[in-house]
């Protein structure tokens, strides 16, 4: 009697599950960009091709890194009854309110490279950020082990400047206390302006020019750091990095401007996210996840990727020009 039972009750588990499960052709992605520049561009091309390559439907609103206007899309992603919404948050604390009224209207939601604190978020999918920062001060501390750093962060209100921070120190620190490295000029820069990055560096380079590298949190700021670097004669002989891989910073690279860079594999970021995406909207389950973050709130299912190399001028077309992901002619036009 009791096998029976238990055989109805699984026949009963299955159909509801299978009941329960939405047709792919029925499933309303949306996705939230607040940045937008070039970076944020290719990760759009990834996401919308692969979810309408899986039979999703998908709505992106981009906000261009406006936090009113990000606000107010993505509420009206939430009126348009998407099944999850993929969100790239301009403000890390602020956008918790927003997953929250999400959750409300049984809507999922997946942090796209960028932590959303204190909130009931779904998943984080990002790459590891600390490794970003490890690889970018490895670099420079392996050409320059010795002399005086500036440290240029990148937004405050972005999570991902704080991991970027703890693996950029996790190299820098055992040097400044040998006293091998001083860190002579330590900032944040607002929303990775390059034209902040650019007031930063004029300034103190105004006051004195004893500097032998920048560790530069994105490319972003680079493009302002060289900038002001031309500007007082001092480019190509103060090292600075970068990360994103981005056209004009691999340009940079090849002229001898800008020391490095990080390439990361986007394309892998946006097919994870996908996969998740598509799970969560046909039956709400989440994928397994050997990782969880603490966001202030709960500890979050996560996948943080490794997949990223150091671009500098010796590999630039073993890497992103053998990839496909910028065109040689671009790069290396000129030059």
């Amino acid at each position: 009697m009791k096998s029976l039972v238990y055989k109805l009750l699984s026949i009963l588990f299955l159909i509801t599950v299978i009941l329960s499960c939405k047709p792919k052709d029925q499933i309303k992605i949306g996705i939230s960009l607040g940045p937008l520049h070039e970076r944020w561009e290719k990760d759009r091309e990834y996401l919308i091709e692969d979810l309408e390559a899986k039979g999703a439907r998908v709505i992106v609103k981009e906000a261009n890194n406006d936090e009113a206007t990000q606000k107010e899309q993505f509420l009206d992603l939430v009126k348009s009854k998407v099944d999850v919404i993929v969100i790239v948050a301009i403000n890390s604390d602020a956008a918790g309110a927003l997953v929250q009224v999400a959750k409300k209207n049984g809507i999922k939601v997946i942090a796209y490279d960028r932590l959303i604190k204190n909130c009931d978020l779904d998943y984080y999918v990002a790459f590891d950020n600390m490794k970003v920062g490890e690889l970018q001060a490895d670099y420079l501390t392996r050409i320059t082990p010795k002399g005086n750093y500036a440290i240029l962060g990148g937004d405050p209100k972005d999570y991902n400047s704080t991991f970027l921070r703890f693996g950029q120190m996790s190299v820098l620190q055992p040097l400044i206390t040998r006293k091998d490295i001083n860190v002579v000029l330590d900032k944040n820069v607002e929303n990775w302006d390059p034209d902040v990055a650019y007031n930063i560096v004029n300034k103190y380079l105004k006051e004195s020019t004893d500097l032998d590298a920048i560790i530069a949190s994105n490319d972003m700021i680079a493009k302002g750091v060289c900038k002001a670097l031309m500007e007082h004669e001092l480019c190509g002989s103060i090292l600075v990095s970068g990360q994103d891989a981005e056209t004009d910073a691999c340009k940079r690279i090849v002229e001898g401007k800008q020391t490095m860079t990080v390439y990361k594999y986007i394309e892998s970021l946006a097919l994870a996210t996908t996969n998740i995406a598509i799970s969560l909207a046909e039956n709400g389950s989440l994928p397994y996840s050997q990782t969880t973050i603490n966001n202030g709130k709960i500890m979050v299912p996560s996948i943080q990727l490794p997949n990223m190399i150091q671009v500098t001028k010796e590999n630039m077309r073993m890497t992103v020009i053998a990839d496909g992901y910028l065109d040689e002619k671009m790069v290396f036009e000129g030059i």
